[in-house]
């Protein structure tokens, strides 16, 4: 959903974020950090904003939720061939990659699972190895970030198998603080501005996505 490039080739929330703040007469530089560092920078300073952020209790009163932009469904995700993870009872007994510093650790912590069976990954292409050299017997993140990014690496997206599913999130654009009501008025009149012309759809086609619009509102 975000990634380094070129503009236009920044992931598919990154580019609707830029095309929303063009529109809005926001200007912005995007910067990327492992995600908890971005984290902890988001937290620390206003008026920086961060995408892509699930809006989850435990961070509802941290931060301002600017636009919500999509949501997301957390599933488990095996090598094909392999066991799927598909029961509650499985996802306290396999090693997982999960991504450090994310809400889904908690997640995996409020259903039982020890962090000494979780594999605290800096990056999404550090879980997919940790999978392929059988550091892990599963995954647990984003369906859709996953599959994209394990595409986009040359791998073969049929290698990849989904099992069970514990939630969906919407994420959003969002900052600590420090953006005032009249900019945030801006950029949500460019997102809605932006789904009525098609051009978020449009986003998602080129990068090979799949749309739903019901999860972008």
């Amino acid at each position: 959903m975000t990634m380094q490039g070129e503009p236009g080739q920044r992931g598919v929330l990154l580019d609707l974020v830029e095309a929303m703040l063009g529109q809005a007469d926001m200007a912005a530089q995007p910067e990327f950090f492992p995600w908890a560092r971005a984290m902890l920078l988001a937290t620390e300073k206003p008026r920086t904003l961060i995408v892509p952020l699930n809006r989850t209790a435990d961070r509802e009163g941290r931060f301002q939720w600017l636009v919500k932009l999509y949501a997301q469904r957390f599933t488990f995700i095996t090598l094909a061939g392999k066991p799927r993870v598909q029961t509650l009872d499985q996802v306290r007994h396999v090693r997982i990659a999960g991504l450090r510093g994310s809400s889904n650790l908690d997640r995996l912590q409020s259903l039982g699972v020890k962090l000494s069976r979780v594999y605290q990954s800096a990056s999404v292409s550090d879980m997919h190895r940790a999978l392929e050299q059988g550091l892990v017997d599963a995954l647990y993140g984003s369906e859709l970030i996953h599959i994209d990014a394990w595409r986009r690496s040359g791998r073969n997206p049929a290698l990849l198998q989904t099992g069970l599913t514990l939630e969906s999130a919407d994420v959003w654009l969002a900052a600590q603080g420090g953006i005032t009501e009249a900019e945030q008025a801006r950029l949500q009149r460019a997102h809605e501005a932006m789904l009525a012309d098609g051009s978020v759809e449009r986003l998602f086609k080129r990068y090979g996505l799949k749309f739903v619009p019901d999860d972008a509102r």
